[in-house]
């Protein structure tokens, strides 16, 4: 039976529970948790075992990148952060992910050609796990191919017991956050979503 833990995403997890979500984690374990515009399936990339968990919950072929969900802190020490993206933290702009070029001391496991997809915490209770337990994967959490979760119940019919601890935060907006390449000297705008291409650039521009 799929473990579900309700909690409010203005609010930080209770110390029993953020206990127990470092622990899956740090172990290669996985969990669901409420990213605001979808439900997101979270593992450690500091854990190899639970990315390679990770895609095979998913049946994601490989090659695929996936984003991640880090502290300005932990993101300054994986990417190099150009002068332009400087906004993005300055505003805490959780509407947007940002594409940056990664460090060579960046692990290749969670880097595709070179770039790593950020995300900063969409709420109290997101930042509270990125802030104890370091930066987790925020990839839809869903079989690769079918709808992503905007409910935990949808998110447990795909994964069931595949994943050890699901976080219930009520119903997600649905809307996408706009994916925004900085890892190149030009700004280039990859997916247009809550945040327009007027509105990027009037940020970035």
């Amino acid at each position: 039976m799929p473990n579900i833990i309700e909690c409010e995403m203005d609010k930080p997890l209770e110390s029993d529970v953020l206990a127990r979500v470092i622990e899956l984690l740090r172990n290669g374990e996985l969990i669901v948790y409420p990213a605001f515009t979808l439900y997101g399936l979270g593992a450690s990339i500091r854990s190899e075992a639970g990315l390679k968990r990770l895609l095979d919950v998913k049946q994601r072929p490989p090659y695929m990148p996936f984003s991640i969900m880090a502290t300005e802190d932990d993101t300054r020490e994986l990417v190099e952060v150009p002068e332009a993206a400087e906004p993005f933290f300055g505003l805490n702009d959780t509407s947007i992910t940002a594409v940056f070029k990664g460090l060579e001391t960046t692990s290749a496991d969670i880097l595709y050609k070179g770039t790593l997809a950020v995300r900063l915490p969409c709420s109290a209770l997101c930042r509270s796990i990125v802030e104890a337990a370091g930066p987790i994967t925020t990839t839809s959490a869903n079989v690769h191919g079918k709808g992503a979760p905007l409910v935990v119940q949808e998110a447990v019919e795909q994964l069931g017991d595949a994943v050890n601890l699901y976080i219930d935060g009520g119903e997600m907006t649905g809307t996408h956050t706009t994916l925004v390449d900085f890892s190149s000297s030009e700004l280039n705008i990859l997916r247009e979503g809550t945040v327009s291409k007027a509105e990027v650039l009037a940020r970035y521009g």
